[in-house]
């Protein structure tokens, strides 16, 4: 570890099986740092959430395929940080290397608003004991967003059946949370019990290093050359978590393709983007005004042929739903709206279900013709307008 940065690999790949925690100079794997990628960048400030997250990995790792018998070095995990340190990204990732890493596992994701819906549907449908069965019987549970439970007294007490089904069988669990449950109202004193067991563990925002780190992969990823300055000033520039980091790049990357200094995927004049460069980008985008999520949302239904209002609607068939997350994933790229604020534009869906969204179409743009070919439409029809 050169400067204080450490990537966490969180794909279940055999390369990555035997070490979870590699400190690197800098965080060279593709994208990462981007919440649709496969790693998690960690500086000095989350050294701790880093090696607690190491030391679940490496423990899984060295289980045999298809099974997770051994006891987690502490069990529950309760990662908690403010909005953009990544702990969507990482409660995502950890879920999706265990479901790699053992195929045969049962592995449970959720957030606190699924968790409480699902308990509502199985009651009302009289699927309650099917439902129990099913959770109660998982390897590994990851439950988002604990705090959504808060002031669902019914909700809670199941959790608390399911917390101690769990510790019966030495099953993992890790939640997430913006704060300490200690510091919350609403909370039942069985479920404040069980929590207060949990090895709690900070996630801080980014420092500047690690911001760094993560712009210089995000730019990579694109193929948008930025000069060591560019990279330094959008570091110091940019505060906050990941989010404000993949919108600044995906504003430097607008501007350099509507202004013509990027096209094809390469820098017109083969140069990369120093600081004049990226002023006079900034400025140039600048006078522009940036999209609403509703403009775009206009665009993508008319590209698919659809009504506004039905991506807006609960309606979940296959063409419905990829528009949609076409919307969410050109919003968060094109637009200052938080996956809140967009999910509240969809009706009210959580952010958590706009970070899936966004996730599907970054996988389905390597793949899928008709989504690669909206999403550049999309884009070309904006900067037209």
């Amino acid at each position: 570890m050169a400067d204080g940065i450490f990537t966490i690999p969180l794909t279940g790949s055999a390369a990555n099986s035997n070490r979870a925690l590699s400190g690197r100079r800098h965080a060279t794997s593709e994208n990462a740092g981007d919440p649709a990628a496969g790693s998690f960048v960690a500086g000095s400030e989350n050294l701790l959430a880093a090696c607690t997250l190491g030391m679940l990995l490496e423990s899984g790792a060295e289980l045999p395929d298809g099974a997770a018998e051994r006891a987690a070095p502490f069990n529950p995990l309760l990662i908690y940080g403010p909005h953009g340190s990544g702990k969507s990204h990482l409660a995502h990732g950890l879920a999706e290397w265990w479901r790699e890493r053992f195929p045969l596992a049962a592995v449970e994701y959720c957030t606190g608003a699924d968790f409480a819906r699902d308990y509502a549907a199985a009651l009302s449908g009289g699927r309650l004991e099917e439902w129990r069965d099913r959770l109660h019987g998982v390897d590994l549970l990851v439950l988002e967003n604990l705090g959504e439970l808060v002031n669902k007294p019914a909700v809670q007490q199941e959790l608390v059946l399911l917390l101690d089904a769990l510790a019966d069988r030495e099953a993992r669990v890790v939640f997430t949370a913006r704060s300490l449950p200690s510091q919350w109202q609403g909370l039942s004193a069985a479920l404040r019990s069980r929590l207060s067991a949990a090895l709690a563990v900070p996630l801080a925002l980014p420092s500047q290093a690690t911001r760094r780190a993560i712009l210089e992969s995000l730019a990579e990823g694109r193929g948008l050359p930025l000069s060591r300055q560019v990279l330094d000033k959008l570091a110091a520039a940019v505060p906050g978590g990941v989010p404000a980091l993949v919108a600044a790049i995906a504003e430097l990357e607008l501007a350099a393709r509507t202004s013509g200094v990027l096209a094809g995927g390469k820098l017109a004049d083969g140069k990369p983007v120093d600081a004049r460069r990226m002023r006079d980008l900034v400025e140039h985008q600048d006078s522009q005004s940036a999209p609403t999520v509703r403009e775009i949302a206009r665009l993508v239904a008319r590209h698919f042929g659809l009504k506004l209002a039905d991506l807006k609607s609960p309606q979940r068939q296959r063409s419905l739903v990829a528009a949609r997350c076409v919307v969410m994933y050109l919003a968060r790229q094109l637009t200052p709206a938080s996956l809140s604020e967009i999910g509240d534009y969809f009706g009210g869906r959580d952010h958590t279900t706009v970070l899936h969204g966004c996730r599907r179409t970054e996988k389905l743009l390597t793949r899928d013709v008709a989504v690669r070919q909206a999403v550049a439409d999309v884009r070309r029809s904006l900067t037209s307008a």
